[in-house]
């Protein structure tokens, strides 16, 4: 082997060396975050019901924990109606879909926290311009009654 052969391997593996690192810190980066729990976590009060937010296999995802409604109880409690928000930054997620548990229909989502402590959830089929927004509160659950 030359020494031309010898620097064009070098070459080749410097940079393949530098390449898997790189890809290595990535995985690793990127598991990391996923890990964490996601700032949203907890209860959050939308209008006549209550959600807990949690991580789903590295998605966001909620579940009725609380009905005002007692007729409706039975059919919705513990029922997941918020999955596949995927994190878009520490405080912002999209790709996501909500079942509207009275009539079935799904619709898509995406989610903001604010500043004051508030989820804007845009709720919306095909363009999100021409959806709404609902205002979720985070709450204490532990003074509400009848819960699931």
């Amino acid at each position: 082997m030359g020494w031309r052969d010898f620097i064009r391997r070098a070459i080749a593996l410097g940079i393949v060396r530098r390449c898997a690192a790189a890809a290595l810190l990535a995985l690793t980066t990127t598991g990391i975050q996923s890990a964490e729990a996601s700032r949203a976590d907890g209860e959050w009060m939308i209008k006549d019901l209550v959600l807990t937010i949690f991580d789903c296999e590295h998605f966001v995802c909620g579940k009725i924990v609380w009905l005002k409604d007692p007729a409706r109880r039975p059919f919705q409690c513990g029922k997941t109606i918020v999955w596949g928000l995927a994190g878009r930054g520490p405080s912002e997620w999209t790709g996501g879909s909500i079942l509207d548990p009275d009539d079935g229909t799904t619709y898509q989502l995406s989610a903001k926290l604010q500043t004051d402590d508030t989820l804007n959830a845009r709720i919306f089929k095909g363009v999100p311009l021409l959806g709404k927004t609902e205002v979720l509160r985070r709450i204490d659950l532990r003074p509400l009654t009848d819960r699931c």
